[in-house]
C-alpha cells in the first residue's frame, strides 16, 4: 500500500544519521564518561554508526595486555602505526602495567593516551587469582507529575576474576510496552496485553578466556574480517566474540497513550491534551547462547584460529514489520490491503468485548531465531590471513494460531531461512594494509534466493596521516541483515549494504602541531534505479592559541535528497579546571516545499564545563534548534538546557545528579497539545567501583 511505504520512508528519515556515516571517527574523541559520547551524538559531531561503536567499546573495554592487532584498532584516535607500536612495545616489555608506561616509553604521545583511558582495561597477566574488580551502575530518570510511577531505572553490572573470568548483567524496569501478544481467530488480529511495570534482563553473560581458549554462554556479540558475511558488533575491525551487557537511552519523551478506536466509537486517548512520558531504558537483540573460540593453535610458519557460535534469541518487532502470510503470501503487493500490518487489539476486560487498537507498537516475545554460524582463518601474522565465514538463520514465530511473516523492508528477510557464507583476507607490508571480502548470500523469499557482495579495503599509515580507501559491491539480491560493511546510509528494504556499487575514501591528516584534518568522500551507484550519489565530509580542528581550539565541518550528501551541512565550534579553556565552547550549524535539505525554497535548519549550542574541586565536575549545556526556519507551523523549535553534576563519591564511585529544561516554542497544533511542555527532566546515576 502506498500508505506503509510512505510511513516507512518517514521513519527512515526520521532516524538516519544526521552526519557522515561509517567514518571511525569524525572528531578525536576524548571523553570521561559515558554521557560525553551522548552529547556528541546530540550535538551532531559523530555518527550514529560511530557511537553505537563507542558505546559498545566504552562499556565492554578493550584490555591492553591480551588484544590482537585488530581489537586494539578500535581505540579511538590509534592509526595502524600506533597499534603495531604498542604491540612491540608490549612484546619487548612482557607486560603493560599502566597506560603511563607507554608514555614513559614514547610509545604514545600524553595527550593521546589520556584519551584512550575510557575505553581501556589494563590488567596483568600474572595477576593473583583472587584479585577481582568490577562496578555496578544504577540509573533513574523522571520528567514529573505526568509521567508514569516508578520512574525508568536500570542496572548494569560487570566483575572480573579468578584472572580469566569475566561476567556481566544488565537489567531494565519497563513500564511503556505492551505485553504478552496471542492471535484471536475471531478477529483475524493480534490481542495483547496493556502497558505494565515489569523488571526485565535482557543481557546476561558469563565469559572464559585464557591465551588459547575462550567460552561464553549467555549474550554477546561476534564478527569477522571487513564485517561483510557476519557481525553484530557494531566495530570497524572485528575478529572474535566479546559478552555483551549494553544498555542505551533515548532522550525523546514519548507518548503516554497510543490507542486509536479500532472496535470503539473513539479513541481511549483522552482529547485535548496529549501526555507524554519517559522513555524506558533500552537494548539491541543481538546473540544469545553458547560461543567456543580457539584463538590460536600454531600450524606451520602460522597459528589457526578456529570459533563456533550457536543462539536462540527472542525477539521484538515493530508491529508495521509483520504480515499475515494466510492472507498475504508475498508483502511486496503493496497495493493488495491484505498484505498491511494486522491489527493489534488492546482489551481492558474480556478479551471478546470491543477494544481499542494499538498503534506505533513495539511487540514483544513475537519470534525466536535459532542461528549457527562458524569462522576458521588462517594467519601467517598479525597482518596476513585469509579466512572463512558462515552462518544459517531460521526465525519460529511464538504466536500460536497464527502465520506471521516479515514485511519485504524489514531488516530479516521473508519467506523463511537465510544464511551467508564469504571469504575474507589481508596482508600488509611496510605502511599499507590491504584488506578483502567476498560473500554470497542465501535466503527463502520467493524470486530471490541469495546474491553476492564484495568489498576491498586498504589503509596506508604515514607518520602524519592515515590514508582508508575502499571499493564495493553489493547486489541488489544480496540480503544478509548480519552484514555491517563500509555502506551508504540509504537502504533497500531495510537493509544498507544491499543494491550499491561505490568507493570510499577517508583521510585523517596531520598538518603540523595544530592543523587537523578529517575527510570523506563517497560515491555510489544505486544499482536497482540506476542513479549516482555521493557523500562529501569535512572537518578541521585547529589550535589557534593555547587556549582555544577552532573547528569547522561541512557535508554534503546527495541520495534522494540533497543535503548541505555547514558548522563552526569554538572551544576556550581559560584555565585548567575550566572549558567554554559555542558551536553553531546551518543545514540546507532539498526538500522544496511547494516547488519555491529548501528547507533550512540552525542550531546553536553553549556549553560550560567547570572541576571547581578535583572530586567535582559540572557541565551545563543549552541548545537552540529551529527546523525549517520559514515555517514555524510545520517542524520543531526547541530550547533545551541541562546542568549536570558528578561527584567522586569515595575514591572510585561517582555520584551524577542531572536536571534537563526543555520547552517547545513552535506553533504546530502537536505542540499546542503537548503536555508536559516545558519539560523537565531529572537524572540520578550511582556507579560503585571495587
Amino acid at each position: 500500500m502506498l500508505l506503509k511505504r510512505v510511513v516507512v520512508c518517514a521513519c527512515l528519515l526520521n532516524f538516519a544519521p544526521r552526519t557522515v556515516s561509517a567514518v571511525q571517527y569524525e572528531v578525536f574523541i576524548d571523553i570521561e564518561i559515558e554521557e560525553d559520547l551522548y552529547d556528541l551524538l546530540v550535538t551532531e559531531q559523530i555518527s550514529e554508526s560511530s557511537f553505537d561503536a563507542l558505546l559498545l567499546l566504552h562499556q565492554t573495554r578493550v584490555e591492553l595486555n591480551r588484544a590482537d592487532r585488530q581489537r586494539l584498532y578500535l581505540l579511538p584516535n590509534l592509526d595502524y602505526g600506533q597499534v603495531d607500536r604498542i604491540l612491540a612495545y608490549r612484546e619487548e616489555a612482557g607486560v603493560i602495567h599502566g597506560l603511563g608506561d607507554l608514555v614513559a616509553a614514547g610509545v604514545l604521545e600524553a595527550t593521546l593516551v589520556s584519551s584512550l583511558r575510557a575505553f581501556v582495561v589494563v590488567r596483568a597477566p600474572d595477576a593473583p587469582k583472587s584479585h577481582t574488580n568490577g562496578f555496578v551502575r544504577i540509573q533513574g530518570r523522571w520528567s514529573g507529575r505526568y509521567d508514569r510511577l516508578p520512574p525508568a531505572m536500570a542496572v548494569q553490572a560487570r566483575i572480573k576474576t579468578l584472572r580469566n573470568l569475566d561476567m556481566g548483567v544488565a537489567g531494565a524496569l519497563t513500564r511503556n510496552g505492551l505485553r504478552r501478544v496471542r492471535w484471536d481467530p475471531g478477529r483475524a488480529a493480534l490481542l495483547a496485553e496493556s502497558e505494565r511495570v515489569r523488571f526485565e534482563v535482557p543481557k546476561l553473560y558469563i565469559e572464559w578466556e585464557d591465551d588459547k581458549w575462550e567460552v561464553i554462554g549467555g549474550t554477546y556479540r561476534v564478527g569477522f574480517g571487513q564485517r561483510l558475511t557476519f557481525d553484530v558488533t557494531d566495530q570497524i575491525t572485528p575478529n572474535g566474540f566479546f559478552g555483551d551487557y549494553e544498555l542505551r537511552r533515548d532522550n525523546e519523551l514519548g507518548l503516554g497513550c497510543k490507542r486509536s478506536a479500532g472496535e470503539l466509537p473513539e479513541s481511549p486517548c483522552p482529547n485535548g491534551r496529549v501526555r507524554r512520558v519517559t522513555p524506558d531504558y533500552g537494548w539491541t537483540n543481538r546473540l544469545a547462547g553458547v560461543a567456543v573460540g580457539l584463538k590460536e593453535l600454531s600450524v606451520g610458519q602460522g597459528w589457526l584460529q578456529a570459533y563456533l557460535w550457536g543462539s536462540y534469541q527472542v525477539h521484538r518487532i515493530p508491529q508495521i514489520e509483520l504480515v499475515d502470510t494466510r492472507a498475504c503470501d508475498d508483502p511486496r503487493r503493496d497495493e493488495d490491503p491484505a498484505c498491511g500490518a494486522p491489527p493489534v487489539y488492546v482489551p481492558t476486560g474480556d478479551p471478546t468485548a470491543p477494544a481499542s487498537t494499538a498503534t506505533f507498537a513495539t511487540l514483544p516475545a513475537m519470534y525466536a531465531e535459532g542461528l549457527a554460524g562458524a569462522n576458521v582463518s588462517y594467519f601467517w601474522s598479525d597482518r596476513a590471513h585469509v579466512g572463512l565465514t558462515g552462518y544459517g538463520s531460521m526465525p519460529r514465530w511464538l504466536v500460536e494460531g497464527a502465520e506471521l511473516g516479515f514485511q519485504e523492508f524489514s531488516r530479516k528477510p521473508f519467506g523463511g531461512p537465510f544464511g551467508a557464507v564469504g571469504v575474507d583476507a589481508a596482508v600488509g607490508f611496510g605502511a599499507h594494509d590491504l584488506f578483502a571480502e567476498v560473500a554470497r548470500s542465501f535466503d527463502a523469499q520467493a524470486g530471490g534466493g541469495g546474491g553476492y557482495g564484495a568489498i576491498v579495503r586498504s589503509v596506508t599509515t604515514l607518520p602524519t596521516a592515515e590514508l582508508d580507501i575502499s571499493a564495493r559491491y553489493y547486489g541488489s539480491s544480496y540480503v544478509n541483515p548480519y552484514a555491517r560493511p563500509v555502506s551508504a546510509p540509504d537502504e533497500l528494504d531495510g537493509l544498507r549494504a544491499r543494491d550499491e556499487a561505490g568507493l570510499r575514501l577517508r583521510a585523517t591528516t596531520q598538518l603540523g602541531p595544530h592543523v587537523g584534518l578529517r575527510t570523506v568522500a563517497d560515491g555510489w551507484h544505486q544499482l536497482s534505479s540506476r542513479s549516482l550519489n555521493g557523500l562529501v565530509f569535512g572537518r578541521a580542528d585547529i589550535q589557534i592559541a593555547p587556549s582555544w581550539v577552532w573547528a569547522l565541518w561541512t557535508e554534503y550528501r546527495n541520495s534522494g535528497v540533497q543535503r548541505f551541512l555547514l558548522a563552526t565550534r569554538l572551544a576556550y579553556e581559560p584555565i585548567r579546571r575550566l572549558t567554554l565552547s559555542g558551536q553553531f550549524q546551518h543545514r540546507w535539505v532539498g526538500t522544496r516545499l511547494g516547488g519555491l525554497r529548501f528547507q533550512q535548519d540552525v542550531a546553536a549550542i553553549l556549553n560550560v564545563t567547570t572541576r571547581p574541586i578535583d572530586i567535582l565536575r559540572v557541565r551545563l549545556r543549552v541548545r537552540y534548534d529551529f527546523e525549517d526556519i520559514w515555517d514555524n507551523h510545520r517542524l520543531p523549535q526547541a530550547l533545551w538546557a541541562y546542568l549536570d553534576a558528578a561527584l567522586t563519591v569515595r575514591e572510585r564511585d561517582m555520584l551524577r545528579v542531572r536536571y534537563d529544561f526543555r520547552v517547545f516554542l513552535d506553533h504546530r497544533e502537536s505542540t499546542f497539545a503537548r503536555v508536559p511542555n516545558p519539560e523537565h527532566w531529572l537524572w540520578v546515576e550511582y556507579v560503585l567501583r571495587y
